[in-house]
């Protein structure tokens, strides 16, 4: 098989890259929690596929899960998996993060998880990168194959 360096990448020269081996896909990574740690967190807008309309900022984050090794034998699993976890942001009318009760719940677990969501605490997004995490798994059915999904993180 003729490959293309990471470091040098073409998207030209890929268009003629010949591969002799099938593309296989991997076994799923079971529901349980498994220990983490968070990647660098990227923001992005969206805009609704039905409904271009709505429109607001995700916040996602990569997490490099650990693969406990009886899993990577019997599974034929790598030692670590990244799974993307997006979360999409409420806002206010003036388009900062609404801080209100009962919003963001989602990037409050984050924040939960790391131990930065105490009165006085100065958190972004930022602070998220290199912190380990408990992440719950689940699976969730997506184009009629089994994927993983991230279910939620607690502190580890």
């Amino acid at each position: 098989m003729s490959q293309v360096q990471n470091a040098m990448f073409d998207p030209e020269a890929f268009l003629d890259v010949t591969l002799s081996e099938p593309t296989e896909k991997r076994e799923v990574l079971p529901v349980g929690e498994y220990t983490g740690v968070l990647g660098e967190a990227k923001s992005r807008a969206w805009t609704g596929k039905a409904d271009s309309s709505k429109s607001g900022i995700a916040l996602d984050i990569p997490i490099s899960i650990d693969v406990p090794a009886d899993l990577q034998a019997s599974k034929e699993l790598p030692a670590t998996l990244t799974l993307k976890d997006s979360i999409m942001l409420d806002l206010t009318e003036n388009g900062l993060v609404d801080n209100s009760k009962g919003k963001n719940n989602r990037l409050r677990m984050y924040r939960e998880a790391v131990n930065m969501n105490n009165a006085g605490d100065v958190f972004s997004p930022r602070k998220l990168q290199g912190q380990v995490v408990t992440v719950r798994v689940s699976h969730e059915v997506y184009n009629d194959n089994l994927v993983e999904r991230v279910a939620g993180v607690t502190r580890a």
